[in-house]
């Protein structure tokens, strides 16, 4: 089963690593644009990344296949191999700082991290405080009962309980669908109330429920017929104001979707096609 895909806006005018070696050289502006014309950032947050020769990227790190610990403990998963392309392409190494969802994207603000690779929407909300990339992946929602549970439709999830993270994408669509939220710090938390009847339903993206269930075969949960909302796009997050830092990783972004490298990722990992359409 294929999730819908949306087209891909186009934000850049040219991509390839011709137009990423540009951005990078803009950075020698010292008025903070290429031309030298504009006024410089506060803090030039991607000056300071290549002067450091490393980018901090904030993540879970418990979200498969996203971005989670495999058997021998190491860090995997599709947006881990993404970052590690952005941190090539700006020429430094990618350096992983894993922390739970309710604090992730604060982290930011509070300095932890550069940038935040992990299943985010760029709403509009979040847009007064944070930039965000081109969207790298795009997924459609469903929503999880229990196998023994009545429902049987997307439509019946007003007035049910809902084990979701607020501040997540899917915890906020399933309130405005009318779910009645139980707070939880993961999918493996909310999946395991749904499983012992302690919620009605938990909403996810079809990737986190597919790459579940091939874990997971005789799991006691099933899927609700129809889609959750819209499809959900994903999108890096990072510090607002920051054009060249943005521009660097756009560049990066639609340059590995152009050549098919985020295609052969996603097919690693969960064998279906995330990359938004052109």
């Amino acid at each position: 089963m294929s999730p819908h895909r949306p087209t891909r806006r186009a934000v850049l005018g040219a991509t390839g690593l011709v137009g990423l070696s540009a951005v990078l050289a803009a950075c020698s502006s010292p008025s903070g644009a290429p031309d030298g014309s504009a006024t410089a950032p506060t803090e030039d947050v991607l000056q300071r990344i290549q002067d450091a020769g490393e980018v901090r990227i904030g993540m879970e790190g418990t979200f498969r296949p996203y971005g989670y610990h495999d058997g021998s403990g190491a860090l995997v998963g599709f947006e881990k191999e993404i970052a590690e392309l952005i941190a090539r392409d700006l020429g430094v190494r990618a350096t992983f700082v894993e922390t739970q969802w309710d604090s992730l994207i604060a982290g930011v603000d509070a300095g932890r991290y550069d940038l935040v690779l992990n299943n985010i929407a760029p709403t509009d909300k979040r847009k007064e405080k944070f930039d965000f990339s081109v969207p790298y992946a795009v997924s459609e929602g469903r929503v999880g009962v229990a196998r023994d549970s009545p429902l049987t439709s997307v439509d019946q999830v007003p007035g049910h309980t809902a084990a979701q993270t607020e501040t997540s994408n899917f915890g906020q669509t399933m309130a405005q669908q009318g779910a009645q939220l139980v707070p939880v710090t993961g999918f493996d938390e909310a999946v395991m109330l749904v499983t012992f009847g302690r919620v009605d339903m938990t909403g996810n993206d079809f990737v986190t429920f597919q790459s579940f269930f091939d874990q997971r075969p005789d799991a006691e949960i099933r899927l609700l017929e129809g889609a959750l909302g819209e499809p959900s796009e994903s999108a890096v997050l990072m510090p607002l104001n920051q054009p060249r830092l943005r521009s660097a990783v756009d560049a990066s972004l639609t340059t590995h979707m152009d050549n098919g490298d985020l295609k052969r990722i996603y097919e690693k990992y969960v064998s279906t096609d995330l990359t938004p359409e052109p």
